[in-house]
């Protein structure tokens, strides 16, 4: 298990604000409509094998959903695929993902994720929260999505 980092909490006093959580709803209220398609990958997790497209912003992965292999559809938060799917699934996920942005919904709530030093904003598609964006502390930029790096690295 790695170190626990040091966390200087002074600071996350000053970024505990209602007007920066509300600016950072509001950040991602206008970056959501500007996002792009990104990646899309089979991912080997310890249930099964789960397909994942990224959106982004810049060059910059800022968001990952979760795909149903079977049938292309998107899966709320916490569901995971387990199936490779068919050969053509990752054509229609890629037809799916582009549109995605302009279907999806900033919720009107903020999470402070305190080792990353940022707020993580809930998206929904028809009812169901479908993933986060991550908005620097004082609720002014998107940030990327580290983990998904990651998982590109493995």
């Amino acid at each position: 298990m790695p170190p626990h980092k040091e966390t200087d909490f002074s600071n996350n006093k000053a970024f505990n604000t209602m007007e920066n959580a509300s600016k950072a709803i509001d950040t991602a209220r206008d970056a959501l409509g500007k996002l792009t398609k990104g990646r899309i990958w089979k991912h080997e997790a310890p249930h099964g094998i789960e397909i994942k497209g990224s959106l982004m912003q810049d060059d910059k992965h800022v968001a990952v959903i979760h795909f149903n292999g079977e049938d292309a559809s998107v899966l709320p938060r916490g569901l995971h695929g387990l199936s490779q799917g068919k050969p053509e699934i990752i054509k229609q996920i890629e037809e799916k993902l582009a549109l995605l942005p302009t279907q999806m919904k900033v919720l009107e709530g903020a999470e402070f994720r305190e080792p990353e030093e940022c707020w993580a904003i809930p998206v929904a598609l028809n009812g169901r929260i479908v993933c986060h964006l991550k908005i620097s502390a004082d609720g002014t930029q998107l940030k990327p999505d580290l983990k998904i790096e990651r998982e590109f690295d493995k």
